[in-house]
């Protein structure tokens, strides 16, 4: 929010939108004016008649910016398919084994997956997916709905030889833990929480009182992320 609104120069706006004009008019009045193409007058005219020959195409131009956003989109996405399904797996394997706990556990990972869902589902709307790839956002979404029934499955299936409370057991499930907690840290920070507060045309143009909102809703979702943690 800081960089958001850090305005360098602001007393000088109307000085240099005017600038950029005379400067818009200058170049225009320049073209209007006839060329003389006599010797040693003006030795750059050759290369305004010709703007082609220098290579760069607008068009190009915004294809190439095109594809380097939605591939940065593309990256993020999947980090964080990688990091919810990563983290629902052992979600599932967690709940298939519990014991008097089940029907409160029940309750917190069906709200844990309902926000994840919410939150995986709003960055697969945002991406301009191309006609060529409309079927990925499908795909990855149904992975994320599957992963936990399947890892349930498989628990309820290794339930009788798999000792919740052993010693190997919650090594595993903490350092799987751990690492899908960076994934997840990581994409929330630099990819979701960078690019929509910082990055976003949408946002740095919105009022300060939307971004404040933005931000407290943010704080809102991850205190009751928190909250479910204390029974997850």
């Amino acid at each position: 929010m800081v960089i958001r609104f850090a305005r360098f120069g602001d007393g000088h706006s109307h000085g240099s939108a005017t600038d950029s004009q005379s400067e818009a008019g200058a170049i225009v009045s320049t073209d209007k004016e006839p060329k003389s193409h006599a010797p040693g007058e003006n030795h750059l005219d050759h290369s305004h008649d010709h703007p082609s020959d220098t290579g760069s195409n607008p068009v190009d131009g915004a294809h190439t910016a095109l594809f380097e956003d939605y591939s940065a989109q593309l990256t993020s996405v999947f980090i964080l398919e990688f990091g919810i399904i990563f983290h629902s797996i052992f979600i599932g394997l967690t709940l298939a084994v519990a014991g008097e706990e089940f029907k409160t556990l029940y309750v917190v990972l069906v709200f844990h997956q309902t926000f994840e869902g919410l939150g995986l589902g709003s960055r697969l709307a945002t991406i301009p997916w191309p006609s060529s790839k409309r079927l990925t956002p499908y795909i990855l979404a149904i992975s994320f709905g599957l992963s936990t029934p399947i890892a349930i499955a498989i628990g309820l299936g290794v339930r009788n030889t798999y000792p919740p409370e052993g010693r190997t057991t919650l090594i595993v499930n903490g350092v799987f833990d751990s690492i899908s907690a960076g994934i997840l840290i990581y994409t929330s920070l630099v990819e979701l929480m960078a690019h929509e507060f910082m990055f976003s045309t949408s946002m740095r143009r919105a009022p300060i009182r939307t971004v404040l909102a933005a931000f407290g809703l943010l704080c809102l979702g991850a205190a009751l992320m928190a909250l479910l943690g204390k029974w997850a």
